[in-house]
């Protein structure tokens, strides 16, 4: 625990910094936030650098057709094909739903509603993944509960946590989390960086 609540002290103000910047990204064009979303795509059961590879190949071509896109990844990034497949099949039901991204964002006043939509109607979303988007166009109080924090948890904490399979287990380990927050005085935001950090050694996203 001591070492652990060394690494949050010392990640904090890089850790508010970043959602700072979160907060920011919200603000961005539409493309910014196609961009925001692939790479919550192809970061899921990857990791953050395979999403950062993924935005960095398909940056210029966020519009273009599925064969076009899917050219940009091909063989160059963990599940290219299905993950591209999702992305597009995504921007088309946004474009066709709700004209632009930013559209789709001021549509819900709940937070908690936003992210079940997500979850339900974007390929690829699951709780944690609409969490992960969610989180890094600053919205706060969402965990991306990941192997990494999974871990911690359990490690560092003393507690028998495992991957959460449905919406009600997820939403149960992240209020676990929110109390151990309130009972540590840590920010609940800054906690689920400190921990994905502990295990990762970097803050990426």
């Amino acid at each position: 625990m001591d070492k652990f609540l060394l690494h949050y002290e010392s990640v904090f103000e890089t850790a508010q910094n970043k959602l700072q910047g979160f907060e920011d990204k919200r603000k961005g064009s539409h493309d910014e936030l196609l961009e925001e979303m692939a790479f919550c795509l192809f970061a899921a059961n990857s990791s953050a650098k395979m999403g950062l590879i993924a935005c960095d190949l398909i940056r210029n071509s966020l519009n273009e057709e599925l064969e076009v896109l899917r050219s940009k990844v091909y063989k160059k990034v963990r599940f290219y094909n299905k993950r591209i497949e999702y992305f597009h099949h995504n921007r088309e039901y946004i474009k066709q739903n709700h004209e632009d991204f930013s559209k789709l964002l001021s549509k819900f006043e709940s937070e908690t509603e936003l992210r079940r939509y997500f979850k339900d109607n974007l390929k690829g979303f699951g709780m944690k993944e609409s969490s992960h988007f969610l989180r890094n166009t600053g919205y706060k109080g969402f965990a991306i509960i990941d192997k990494h924090v999974i871990a911690v948890l359990n490690e560092v904490f003393n507690l028998k946590v495992v991957a959460p399979k449905t919406v009600s287990e997820y939403e149960e380990i992240e209020a676990m989390m929110k109390r151990l927050a309130e009972k540590h005085g840590f920010d609940f935001d800054v906690l689920d960086l400190a921990m994905w950090s502990y295990k990762t050694g970097e803050i990426i996203k």
